[in-house]
């Protein structure tokens, strides 16, 4: 099983925008095959490190990983949240 964890840094002004962001992630989880959680936090730290929000989602494989960045339902996800984004940082691992 493959973690796929991504961590956003969102433009000023964009913050009520985290329960549209979350519904579009969580949505992901239906629509591709090989995603098996989903799950979306907001920041609750003051830190100035921290950042806005994460994701955090499991996948079967490393081919089920490859498939979801290809696949037509995270396109569309990215359409929502890459306008929203000044900064991400991602990480993938086996669990």
């Amino acid at each position: 099983m493959i973690r796929h964890v991504v961590l956003w840094r969102l433009k000023p002004g964009n913050g009520d925008a985290f329960p549209a962001l979350r519904e579009a992630l969580e949505a992901q989880r239906e629509r591709i095959p090989g995603l098996v959680r989903v799950e979306v936090g907001r920041n609750v730290s003051p830190s100035r490190r921290a950042v806005d929000m994460a994701l955090l989602c499991d996948f079967e494989s490393r081919e089920a990983l490859a498939a979801y960045h290809r696949h037509p339902a995270h396109m569309e996800t990215r359409a929502i949240v890459d306008p929203l984004a000044a900064e991400h940082w991602i990480v993938d691992y086996e669990i």
